[in-house]
């Protein structure tokens, strides 16, 4: 594969990926030029602080995301739902039935219902959209570490394929992803400066494990960016 050959569909079959960086809107821009051309679209969820102001290169800015896909969340809706999941669960730990299909439901019952409510509406046929979460570093303080691996996992496996933006210094609970990318570069308008390391990839293409990657190579992305940057 030469280095202007095309970036293979990232996230079919359904996985997830998180994206880390200290620039947040250049993090959101990559993000955006990575998932538009997802033939089951993507759905854009942001986790915005109280009286937050956008940043003029912030990708919210520039319209391009349809009003119908944008999901401001404040972080308190993403706490974990466990009273209400712990009564349904003290049910199901009685019934009969095939385990891991049981197990799926019960780390499902402890979503959010704000997430619960997304995965509900995803098509069960053809492509499903990626889910993408921006700010998401902003969760630091609602969930304890071990909850990120089967909610992600959940999310996956119920729903469809997760991109999650940490615009912070990424920490151990980005093992709990099957794809792990790290941005260097902070302005949007330097873009062309900007690359990709890759700390878990994938087993073909420009994005294997170890690749250094640089956004002018990666054509969806490298579009979306030279023609706004």
């Amino acid at each position: 594969m030469t280095a202007r050959e095309p970036v293979q569909d990232l996230f079919e079959p359904r996985t997830s990926v998180i994206l880390c960086g200290s620039g947040r809107s250049l993090l959101n821009w990559v993000a955006y030029g990575l998932v538009v051309g997802h033939p089951g679209g993507f759905l854009w969820g942001h986790v915005r602080l109280e009286g937050e102001v956008l940043e003029d290169t912030d990708l919210l800015k520039a319209s391009l995301i349809p009003p119908d896909r944008l999901i401001p969340v404040a972080p308190k809706d993403l706490a974990g739902n466990e009273l209400e999941s712990n009564v349904a669960i003290s049910y199901l730990i009685q019934s009969e039935g095939d385990e891991r299909a049981r197990h799926s439901f019960l780390e499902f019952l402890r979503l959010p219902h704000q997430t619960q409510e997304m995965i509900a509406g995803l098509p069960h046929d053809g492509p499903s959209p990626v889910l993408v979460l921006t700010g998401a570093h902003r969760l630091h303080s609602i969930n304890p570490p071990n909850v990120a691996g089967p909610m992600i996992r959940t999310v996956v496996e119920a729903g469809g394929p997760v991109c999650m933006l940490w615009a912070d210094a990424p920490d151990a609970g980005r093992f709990e992803f099957e794809h792990i990318l790290h941005l260097k570069g902070d302005q949007p308008a330097k873009w062309r400066e900007a690359f990709l390391t890759v700390e878990r990839g994938w087993p073909q293409g420009l994005l294997q494990t170890g690749a250094t990657v640089s956004l002018r190579d990666l054509p969806a992305v490298a579009a979306v960016l030279a023609k706004f940057w």
